[in-house]
């Protein structure tokens, strides 16, 4: 769910500070929809085929939409997948959910729910009724990845109304099972973005949270986050015995902060980069940027990595796929792919 959403400056910045990691190698456009489109979750599932599922306005509210293919093949038409229970016929609306339902995170493993099997569940992001954001984290379960029941409470929720509050988590399996690992962005009143950690053994009932450090991560060459766009890509990947978590975010901005240019954060988002820390670093050390923004479009934003069925990534090389627009106009974003190798 959109934190800010800023319009696109008439200048073009350049990368400042510091050696350059590697750039991204590829990417381009990956679907185009009508009106706004972001903040992707995609797998590879085990049919073989890439899904993704993303935020996509309907009606003029977020809901989450859905395409697949087969490899090399075309996607299929978009479907409406979930939506708030206020705009679906027939439901009975969740006094915690209000009309938007956004930022998908979908993760595989094997939850049983009320006497139900599940494969699939999905995190995604909603508004409080009647409050100005004060946003949570609610869960559905899925057997298809196509139709949903939802949780009836929420399951994340640091409360803060008049701010952001909860919401735009990534989901990973703990043990193929139903156990499952989030990190999710937390936003009080001074608009400063901090990351949190968590686990539920159920996928349901979350324990304590934990903060993740930002340290290494930059902001138009030197340390900072984007306030206005702080959502993050996150994953775990094994690589030659060694346990490694990966984090992409907005790492340039355009001058144009309604503040002035000495308040890059609130500038219209440029580029994504990707970042790569081992073990408990992600808690207490400090982030290594290992791949530019390739700029395959004017905006990058709301990244979200291709994964394996549980959330790792698996493939030689890291995907990623964002929110992305020539104008820098939220309603016409459309969701582009990036590929590289990191060193």
């Amino acid at each position: 769910m959109r934190w800010m959403a800023i319009a696109l400056g008439l200048g073009l910045i350049a990368c400042t500070g510091g050696a350059r990691a590697t750039t991204f190698s590829a990417g381009e456009l990956l679907f185009g929809q009508p009106n706004w489109d972001y903040s992707p979750s995609a797998m590879v599932d085990l049919d073989g085929k890439e899904k993704v599922w993303w935020c996509g306005e309907n009606a003029g509210v977020d809901t989450v939409k859905y395409r697949e293919r087969t490899p090399g093949g075309a996607w299929s038409e978009p479907l409406i997948v979930l939506r708030s229970n206020r705009s679906t016929p027939g439901a009975t609306p969740l006094a915690w959910e209000g009309d938007f339902t956004c930022d998908p995170t979908v993760v595989r493993g094997s939850w049983q729910v009320n006497g139900t099997a599940y494969g699939y569940a999905m995190y995604y992001t909603t508004d409080t009724p009647g409050v100005s954001g004060n946003n949570s984290v609610g869960v559905a379960f899925s057997t298809d990845g196509l139709h949903w029941n939802k949780w009836p409470d929420r399951v994340i929720h640091d409360g803060d109304p008049g701010a952001y509050g909860t919401g735009q988590s990534v989901a990973w399996s703990a043990d193929a099972g139903s156990t499952v690992r989030t990190v999710y962005s937390y936003i009080d009143a001074t608009g400063v973005p901090v990351y949190f950690y968590r686990e539920a053994a159920d996928g349901i009932h979350f324990g304590q949270r934990r903060a993740l450090s930002t340290a290494g991560l930059m902001l138009n060459g030197v340390a900072g986050l984007s306030h206005a766009n702080p959502a993050i890509a996150f994953a775990p990947r094994v690589e030659n015995g060694h346990y490694f978590y990966y984090l992409a975010n907005v790492c340039e901005t355009y001058p144009d902060s309604p503040y002035g240019p000495n308040f890059p954060e609130w500038g219209t988002a440029r580029g994504i980069c990707l970042y790569r820390a081992e073990g408990d670093d992600i808690f207490t050390g400090t982030w290594t940027r290992v791949l530019d923004s390739a700029h395959i479009k004017p905006v990058e934003v709301e990244p979200g990595f291709r994964t394996d069925i549980y959330g790792y990534l698996s493939e030689s090389k890291v995907t990623v796929y964002f929110g992305c627009s020539g104008s820098g106009d939220p309603y016409t974003w459309e969701i582009c792919w990036a590929e590289g190798s990191p060193p």
